[in-house]
C-alpha cells in the first residue's frame, strides 16, 4: 500500500477528545513529516545522525505529529538501545495522542528489530521534565551534564553544527564569528529507558 497518499500538506486542527480509533501511526519518509518538526519541535526540522526510521501520526487522515529513531549517539552507553531521537505533535492533538504515538513506535521497534530497550531523552532547559515518558512506563535513569548549545535565527543547534560540513554549518561559523549566534549552557537533560 502506498502511504503517501495519506500525508497531506495540510492539516486542520483536532483539539477533541482522543479516539484510538481516528489514529494510526505509520512508517514514512522524513520528508512527509519534516514540517511537523519544523513548526512545532524546538529544534527545528535539521536532524543530525542517522535516521534508522521515520513515523508519521494520523488522527481523522491529517498528519498530526512525526517521530524519528535510530542509534543512540553514545552506543557503548547503551548497547542495545533504539533512541526516539526526535518526537513532536501539533499543538491541537487530542489528549493523550503522544501517549499513543509512543506505544506505536515501541511496538514497531519490539516488531522489526533486535533492539533491548528504548532510550530517550527530556530536555530540562525547555521545560520538558518527561511526564509522557513517564506516563508511557519509562524509567528515568539519571541526568546528562548541563547542555551546550548554540542558538542563532530563533532556532538552538547543537555544538557540533560547528565542525561539520554542511552547508548551514559555514553561516553558524560566521554567524558566531560576527557575534549574530551564541554559544549558551542550559540545563541538563534527564535520560529515559524503557526495557523491551
Amino acid at each position: 500500500m502506498n502511504h503517501a497518499s495519506l500525508f497531506p500538506d495540510d492539516f486542520e486542527s483536532v483539539a477533541v477528545k482522543f479516539d484510538r480509533k481516528k489514529a494510526e501511526v505509520l512508517p514514512c519518509d522524513y520528508s512527509r513529516v519534516r514540517t511537523i518538526f519544523r513548526d512545532y519541535h524546538y529544534k527545528g526540522e535539521k536532524i543530525g545522525g542517522g535516521i534508522l526510521q521515520c513515523f508519521g501520526m494520523l488522527y481523522g487522515g491529517r498528519v498530526v505529529g512525526a517521530a524519528v529513531i535510530g542509534a543512540p549517539r553514545h552506543e557503548a552507553k547503551y548497547p542495545g538501545a533504539i533512541d526516539i531521537r526526535r518526537m513532536a505533535c501539533v499543538d491541537e492533538s487530542p489528549r493523550n495522542s503522544e501517549s499513543y504515538f509512543i506505544s506505536r513506535i515501541i511496538k514497531w521497534i519490539r516488531k522489526n528489530t533486535d533492539a533491548t530497550c528504548v532510550l530517550s531523552y527530556s530536555d530540562l532547559t525547555q521545560g520538558h521534565s518527561g511526564t509522557i515518558y513517564k506516563a508511557a512506563n519509562f524509567e528515568c535513569v539519571g541526568e546528562t551534564s548541563a547542555t551546550v548549545y548554540v542558538e542563532w535565527n530563533g532556532s538552538t543547534y547543537h555544538p557540533r553544527s560547528l565542525s561539520i560540513e554542511r552547508p548551514y554549518s559555514h553561516e553558524l561559523r560566521k554567524a558566531i564569528a560576527s557575534g549574530d549566534a551564541k554559544v549558551k549552557t542550559g540545563l541538563p537533560k534527564k535520560i529515559w529507558i524503557y526495557n523491551l
